[in-house]
Formats: C-alpha cells, structure tokens, sequence
C-alpha cells in the first residue's frame, strides 16, 4: 500500500497518497485549487514547492510546478497565487476589424463585466462553434472602443472558428465567456525593468501586460520585443509606433523572413534579440514553445523572474520541454563555474 501524505496549500491541508497528483488530491478533497487544462499549458494551477519533495510537473518559473502534473513523495507544503473566480459571461460580437491577411480583431461586449488580470486568458465559445482560448487585451491602434473584450485572433488553416470571423460569424453574433485562467499575468513590480517577448498573436497578453505597467508608471522601463514569420505578418506596427510615445519603451521587431531592402525589422526569432538580462528583470514570454523556452533559459541563467504563456501542444510535450530547459540550463551553470 502507498505511504500516506499530508499536503498543504495556501493554508488548506488535504490528504495523499504516495505517486497521487496534487490537483487530484486536492479536487479529491474538495479543495478549491486553481486550474483549468490540467495539462501543464495554462500555468493556473502553479504553486511554489515551499517544503517536501515532488516529482514531475517542473514549471518555466524556478522552484514551481504544475499541481496538475506533480505528483506527491513526500508530505509537500505549497504556496499559489489567488486568482481572480472563474465566471462564465454572455456577450454579442460588436466589431470585426482586420489587421493583416491573417490576424483578425474581435471586439465583444458583455452583459455583465468580470474581473480578470492582466495577461490572463479565457474561453470563448461563439454560438454554434467549438470553444477556443484567447486573451483579452487592446484593440492593435491602442484606441479604446466601447467594446468590453477586444482579442487578436489569427486565421489558421482550416480553423473552423477564426475561418468563421467575419464571414458566418458576424456583428451581433452571440458569444459566451469562461474565465480567467493563466497565471502568466501582470504583477506590480515598480522599480524593475520589464522585458517583454511575444511572438505573433501572443503580443496580445503582452500588450495587455504593458498597458498595464504604463498606467502604472508611464516612465516604466520596458523592452518589448515582438515577432513573426514574415514582416506582412506584423501585425502590431500601428500599436508600436503608439507605444514609442512613452519615453521608456524601447522595442526591436523581428521576423524569420525579411527582404535585404529592409532594415529596421531583424532578421531571427523574437528571443535571439534578449538585452542582457538581470536579477532584476522581470521577464514575460508569449507565443511559440520553441521561443519561450529559450527567453525561460535566459531568465533562469539570470535569476531574473519569469513568467510565460507558450502555445504548447500537449501535456508531455510540455513537460519534456521543461525538463530539457532545466537540463540546459544546469549545464549552463555548471560550465560557468
């Protein structure tokens, strides 16, 4: 028979046995523990390992892990952040603007307002469709509507819901909301330079993200930077040129393809562009796995604090790629001493 645990968190104590996962206990017990794709992905359920021993689960974020893929070893005592409650929202669709070939704009307004942190995400589920995550943020132009939730939304191929966005989905279109969710939100921290990565649409929470510490701190130190495929694919130049305005923003646009005519955009991935980072930088990550996983290794060679959303395809995909971070990174700290 499995050893018996003791798991604490937040405060709340709950029962384990040796090998459960921690989410799966908690749920077990009743205890309210944040989460929401239990695949490691989302980031809600994270929580600091304070005390005891846990295997698997390992975050970006150094010393946390995923409740929904750490199991118990040992008696654990953890710490999570508390969250805004998840609610569900109705809304209509009241814009669709289209900001390049391939990223749509989609303002919604809601029956009734919900409270959600800045870089956060939620789900949407437009009537007669399959439900789909994205994160509210600004319109592109940074220029405020009456719309409740703006989103930038890219065409995939043979995506049944952004394929649908201004053509069978259209203004009035009924729309609910679930949320929020993702713990890769903005956390005061004035006085710290925030470097901002964001490939494709995940300049969406990262433009959350930096309005947010701007009407904080309109002086606020901030190095954004921001890339795609291709420079058509760019499709958050207008809110740039905005964002130059605020004397402390400076910011470096990448793309994987750029014509020789064509300087002021860097040829490369968003992440081959990092400053020198710091123990006091705090540092945000959006968009392809592959990128966030190497702005997360120079965070932790750094010791600057970071927190990501990458668009990860599954659980031990995921999983492996943290396990791979740490390993480089280990190695890394290794052959500098």
């Amino acid at each position: 028979m499995s050893k018996a645990h003791t798991i604490s968190a937040n405060g709340t104590t709950f029962p384990a046995r040796s090998g459960d996962l921690i989410l799966d206990s908690a749920l077990r017990s009743g205890v309210d523990y944040p989460h929401d794709c239990r695949a490691g992905r989302c980031g809600s359920c994270l929580s600091r390992v304070v005390k005891g021993v846990t295997y698997g689960g390992e975050s970006l974020q150094s010393g946390m892990v995923h409740a929904c893929l750490a199991r118990v070893l040992t008696d654990v005592e953890l710490r999570f952040e508390d969250l805004p409650p998840v609610e569900v929202r109705h809304g209509r669709v009241t814009s669709l603007v289209s900001r390049s070939f391939d990223v749509i704009e989609v303002g919604i307004a809601l029956d009734e307002a919900f409270d959600f942190y800045p870089g956060q995400y939620c789900r949407f589920k437009f009537k007669g469709y399959p439900e789909r995550s994205f994160s509210p943020t600004w319109p592109v132009d940074l220029v405020r509507r009456n719309d409740d939730v703006t989103l930038h939304v890219k065409r995939v191929r043979g995506g049944l819901v952004s394929n649908a966005l201004g053509n069978d989905i259209k203004v009035g279109h009924r729309v609910s909301v679930e949320g929020p969710f993702g713990a890769a939100f903005y956390r005061s921290s004035l006085g710290q330079r925030l470097v901002l990565v964001a490939g494709g649409t995940g300049f969406a929470p990262i433009l959350s993200i930096a309005m947010a510490a701007l009407a904080e701190d309109p002086q606020r130190q901030i190095c954004l930077i921001v890339g795609t495929r291709t420079i058509q694919q760019l499709y958050m130049a207008t809110g740039l040129v905005t964002l130059r305005r605020f004397p402390g923003v400076k910011f470096t646009i990448a793309a994987s393809e750029v014509p020789e005519s064509i300087h002021i955009v860097r040829r490369g991935s968003p992440a081959d562009f990092l400053p020198v980072l710091n123990d006091n930088d705090v540092v945000y990550a959006a968009g392809a796995p592959a990128m966030v996983l190497k702005v997360a290794e120079a965070a932790e060679l750094a010791d600057a604090e970071f927190h990501s959303d990458p668009f990860a395809p599954g659980p031990r995909r995921a999983e492996g790629w943290f396990r791979r971070l740490k390993a480089r990174a280990n190695d890394a700290r290794s052959e500098a001493a």
